[in-house]
């Protein structure tokens, strides 16, 4: 669990600057019509977070916002998600994984596929085997941390500027995995209810 303590000024951030999140990981065809109606009703209530307008230095939007993820690299629901928020006027935030864990069809984009994608959406930050922040220590940081920002870097022709880790955590600076990516240069972290600004050293 993280250590960071809620206080009264996150809480007034959010309601002032609401953001509405609908985050994917494997989507079965016979849901697919489903995920395009909810998407279509999304689009009425606001426009996608652009992380280069919408977030100042305080973490403040303007709201409501709209952030519509897509998680561990599942091959068929990543690239129905990509078309379909495209064709919606989404901007929709990947995070993918790079080795198979525990559910069949994790990992299963490939680099060229996320380098199609990262051309419309955004590519962010999600650990190499689906790890939480508190489970990386120095002996997997490279592994779990360096190389997969190394290699969204090069797919997508910039680091990730967000990120987000298993179980939606918040930001915790004791975690050297938080440390290390704010070195790399993530500026956010998606957490279940915020993007947040990572803070400075």
């Amino acid at each position: 669990m993280s250590s960071v303590e809620w206080t009264p000024a996150r809480s007034r951030a959010l309601l002032g600057s609401p953001l509405l999140a609908c985050n994917y990981h494997h989507i079965p065809t016979e849901n697919r019509g489903a995920v395009e109606e909810r998407l279509r009703r999304l689009v009425e209530l606001g426009a996608s977070l652009d992380l280069d307008a919408d977030v100042p230095a305080t973490g403040v939007a303007p709201g409501p916002r709209i952030v519509v993820g897509f998680y561990d690299s599942y091959r068929e629901a990543g690239l129905f998600g990509a078309d379909l928020c495209h064709r919606l006027g989404i901007r929709a935030y990947f995070f993918p994984v790079f080795e198979p864990y525990d559910e069949p069809g994790t990992a299963d984009l490939t680099d060229a596929e996320l380098a199609d994608i990262a051309q419309v959406h955004e590519i962010g930050f999600h650990s190499s085997s689906h790890r939480s922040a508190a489970e990386i220590t120095q002996e997997t940081l490279d592994r779990e941390v360096v190389e997969p920002v190394r290699r969204i870097t090069e797919l997508a022709g910039r680091p990730p500027r967000v990120g987000a880790w298993r179980g939606g955590a918040r930001f915790d600076d004791s975690l050297v995995a938080n440390r290390r990516l704010r070195e790399l240069g993530l500026r956010y972290l998606m957490s279940n209810w915020s993007v947040e600004v990572v803070p400075p050293r």
